[in-house]
């Protein structure tokens, strides 16, 4: 066990291999912060990352959602407008996306591509870790109020938004709200109460 190496910044703490998958999944921990990092070790020719977060919300404001959003629209290293749809283009990814979940919120990409899967993880980590959190951003991920006639004043004001009109067109499909509410009542004890889902 000893003769993984690790990065200097985390410390080894377990193997096991799964037979069913046939790979090898290794523990890290960071020293400083405590994260895990687990590593996937497989024959398999795609290059994976997901970064993953707890985000337990404490009330149905859907910040987490917003601030997945918000994260991917520029950072640090990189603060062009949108660099998640430029990489879309423009990358060999075979896969990019985001999701926001009852309790947790990932980032996860992959690409076959060696360099790409590299580039892609700098700008990951970066807008993850490093994010511009630009206060426009959140006016066009999360909500605003717009006039209804942009051009005329006296117009009755319209909240306008990308993950508020998701969440508008998710929680007006009866199977979402009915699935809600059976878990409410049928099993109290799993209900999760703030709906954040995508």
């Amino acid at each position: 066990m000893t003769n993984i190496k690790a990065h200097p910044a985390f410390t080894f703490l377990r193997s096991e291999f799964i037979d069913a998958l046939n790979v090898t999944v290794q523990e890290f921990e960071h020293t400083v912060t405590g994260a895990k990092h687990f590593h996937i070790a497989s024959e398999n020719d795609e290059n994976v990352f997901l970064v993953g977060l707890k985000t337990v919300p404490t009330d149905s404001c859907g910040v987490a959602h917003i601030l997945e959003h918000t994260v991917l629209c520029g950072s640090e290293r990189f603060p062009v407008r949108d660099p998640f749809f430029m990489m879309i283009r423009r990358s060999l990814n075979t896969f990019m996306n985001a999701f926001t979940s009852s309790d947790w919120t990932a980032y996860p990409f992959a690409s076959k591509n060696k360099k790409d899967f590299h580039n892609l993880l700098d700008v990951y980590l970066d807008a993850v870790f490093f994010s511009r959190l630009d206060p426009l951003d959140f006016s066009q991920e999360g909500h605003r109020l717009e006039f209804a006639e942009p051009e005329n004043t006296e117009s009755d004001l319209t909240f306008k938004g990308v993950v508020f009109n998701e969440m508008k067109g998710a929680m007006s499909l009866y199977d979402v709200c009915l699935v809600a509410n059976t878990d409410k009542i049928f099993v109290p004890e799993q209900y999760v109460p703030f709906q954040l889902w995508r």
